[in-house]
């Protein structure tokens, strides 16, 4: 559907259930709290950001593991897939295409292409609270790599680890190239309890999650 199509439809709606001061009043007030909006209550968290992060994160089911610099993600990720013995065939988000990718390793810089094993990726941002990450989609992050491969190397830098979820999100707000198209909040391996309450790990998706964490020594 074309925008100005769409702008037809909307103002057809608007003609007929028609708009009067009152409404105009309340469009005001829920633009304003959208622009400005009220964070709810806060659980008080004394404990380090960093350390609480890597210790839900673990509790979910990831394993992290502390790099000094992006200089040493290579290795890492070689680390990775030689542990998992699987093959150097892997799909790696744009926003780290500039990192020094071995020649023979099979690296599609892109979107998922359902036959890779393992995926690396950016993530946008931490959440202390409760060990998740944050990716925001864009042609430097595209979603597919968070979902079709079965290991999903995550990247994440320390200075990107918020407290609250509610922080991430003012963050979003604040930069300049706005919200994406999706967000995806992970917050571990794939795992289900849809049938009888149980959880089974691993269901659809990433059978492994392994963080690579940037910046804390």
């Amino acid at each position: 559907m074309s925008e100005r199509s769409r702008d037809h439809i909307l103002s057809r709606i608007r003609n007929a259930v028609g708009e009067g001061s009152a409404d105009r009043a309340s469009r005001a007030e829920l633009e304003g709290r959208l622009a400005s909006p009220q964070s709810g209550p806060l659980p008080a968290l004394d404990d380090d950001g960093v350390s609480r992060f890597i210790a839900k994160a673990e509790g979910n089911g990831l394993t992290v593991e502390p790099i000094v610099s992006l200089d040493l993600l290579v290795p890492a990720v070689g680390r990775v897939m030689s542990d998992a013995g699987v093959s150097t065939d892997i799909s790696i988000a744009p926003a780290l295409a500039d990192l020094p990718w071995p020649e023979p390793w099979l690296a599609n810089i892109g979107a998922g292409r359902f036959e890779e094993h393992i995926s690396v990726t950016l993530a946008a941002a931490g959440i202390a609270e409760t060990g998740s990450v944050i990716f925001r989609s864009g042609p430097d992050s595209p979603a597919t790599l968070n979902f079709l491969p079965d290991i999903h190397v995550v990247v994440l830098r320390t200075a990107d680890i918020v407290t609250y979820p509610e922080e991430a999100w003012q963050r979003f707000r604040d930069e300049s190239n706005g919200w994406p198209r999706a967000m995806n909040v992970i917050a571990g391996p794939s795992r289900t309890a849809d049938v009888g309450g149980i959880i089974v790990r691993p269901a659809h998706g990433p059978k492994a999650v392994h963080l690579l964490l940037v910046g804390n020594d």
